[in-house]
């Protein structure tokens, strides 16, 4: 447990250093005149980015903007949606509330094996605060997500306050380069306060991100620190590198379990049309185990990726190629078929996206077989101020019996209010079953009712 401590707090410096380095080095290129605007996205393809909301709303899009194999854009927190700052009224020069969310909770959980089930109510309040500053040829952006949680009228239990920090800084270094450094800790409890939309959808890009199925046995505290490079080598040719470093920990009371992740990805796209582009991946994820010690993992990834903007309500992308695994602590290296494929599709009401992985990578927990993960959401738009979402969800690896396998079901209805506000309320319906001691193992039924104030998102420059 010391070591733990010891590794947070060489955490917390880390972080520290990251905001430092931020800061001088984008103080260096701040100019006396007004301030303009770097593009996030500023791909070689033709096709142009457009302003459009960062909410459920309707989306209409002006020019196709086909997805790229690597996404280093700075989201917007909880959102797959890039960052582009807010019209909020509670700013205060470069600070901004940009949501606020009151959410009652009423969750059962069964546990497997017939054990004694957990009955809580809970009362969570959660902001989003955002500290946003503008150079000549960079932007910092740091986007804070505290959460408080009462368990049964007490704050603490399984409730114990969690929150999730995210920093992010774009330099225009030059017309063809540009640096993105990113940063994102996130602490979270065993149980999952509220459910989050599990598959989270761009509908400008149709980008989809997939968010972690299985449930951990315990207090998960990650860090992700990430560099990626993109220079365009013609109007129509990207090259991009990315490298990333994410501390794990998980702990329990029975188990500490931290890791060192290092995944590095390097890509080669070529805009074949302003719809379409067609890609090279090569990836190398390097696993260390730190508590418990173990050997090393290794896994490694070569494929092509493509995607594609039919028409204005249709975009469909994908990846496929061969992996070989390595899992920290189990000998050999396993070779499989990896790769992912993502759709959306827009009608004139209603959405329906779907979102596939398979492969073996850094999740919550470790495994040395490769995992299938699916995701499916239908959105539909009953009127203007009433919007109807659902969604199902599986997740399992491959291989013989034991299996790690979750599934979920989730429904949530949303009616807008004037001046930002909604109320909103779902029902979620889960099910995990492992014998792996870091995860879960049982049936859980979420009900969820809430109000949300949200701004506008600013018009992108």
């Amino acid at each position: 447990m010391r070591i733990a401590k010891k590794w947070k707090l060489r955490l917390s410096w880390l972080v520290a250093m990251f905001l430092a380095a931020s800061f001088a080095t984008v103080a260096q290129e701040e100019s006396s005149s007004k301030p303009s605007s770097p593009d996030q996205q500023d791909k070689p393809s033709p096709a142009i980015q457009t302003a459009n909301t960062q909410t459920g709303s309707d989306t209409v899009q002006v020019v196709p903007t086909p997805a790229y194999p690597v996404d280093s854009r700075i989201r917007a927190a909880g959102k797959a949606v890039p960052w582009v700052g807010s019209v909020a009224p509670l700013h205060w020069g470069p600070i901004s509330i940009d949501g606020l969310d009151y959410v009652a909770i009423y969750d059962q959980f069964f546990p497997s094996g017939g054990g004694s089930s957990d009955i809580a109510r809970l009362n969570m309040l959660r902001a989003n605060i955002t500290f946003a500053k503008v150079f000549r040829k960079s932007r910092f952006v740091f986007q804070y997500t505290p959460v408080l949680a009462i368990l049964n009228g007490r704050l603490g239990g399984n409730a114990d306050p969690t929150s999730d920090l995210s920093l992010g800084t774009v330099f225009t270094l030059s017309p063809r380069l540009t640096l993105t450094l990113k940063d994102d800790l996130g602490w979270h409890r065993t149980r999952q306060l509220f459910p989050d939309d599990l598959l989270l959808i761009d509908k400008q890009t149709g980008g989809l991100v997939q968010s972690y199925l299985l449930e951990p046995n315990g207090t998960l505290l990650t860090n992700s620190l990430s560099a990626a490079v993109d220079y365009k080598l013609s109007p129509r040719l990207l090259l991009s590198a990315v490298s990333t470093y994410v501390y794990s920990d998980i702990e329990n009371a029975k188990n500490l379990f931290i890791l060192h992740d290092s995944f590095n990805t390097v890509t080669l796209t070529y805009a074949l049309s302003q719809r379409s582009n067609i890609g090279f991946v090569e990836s190398v994820e390097f696993l260390h185990p730190v508590i418990p010690v173990s050997t090393n993992g290794l896994f490694q990834t070569s494929g092509l990726f493509y995607s594609e903007q039919f028409s204005p309500s249709l975009r469909i992308s994908g990846q496929l190629g061969v992996q070989s695994a390595k899992a920290p602590g189990f000998g050999g290296a396993a070779w499989g078929v990896a790769g992912s494929l993502n759709l959306l599709k827009t009608f004139g009401n209603s959405d329906v996206a779907i979102a596939y992985f398979r492969g073996a990578t850094l999740t919550n927990y470790i495994d040395s077989r490769q995992a299938e993960h699916s995701d499916i959401s239908y959105g539909y738009r009953i009127s203007r101020q009433l919007a109807w979402t659902n969604g199902i969800g599986y997740f399992r690896t491959i291989g013989p019996a034991p299996r790690d396998v979750g599934k979920y079901g989730l429904s949530t209805m949303t009616y807008q209010l004037p001046m930002g506000f909604s109320l909103f309320g779902s029902y979620r319906r889960f099910f995990q079953k492992s014998s792996n001691p870091l995860l879960l193992s049982g049936d859980r039924n979420t009900f969820v009712m809430g109000i949300r104030w949200e701004p506008a998102p600013a018009a992108k420059h």
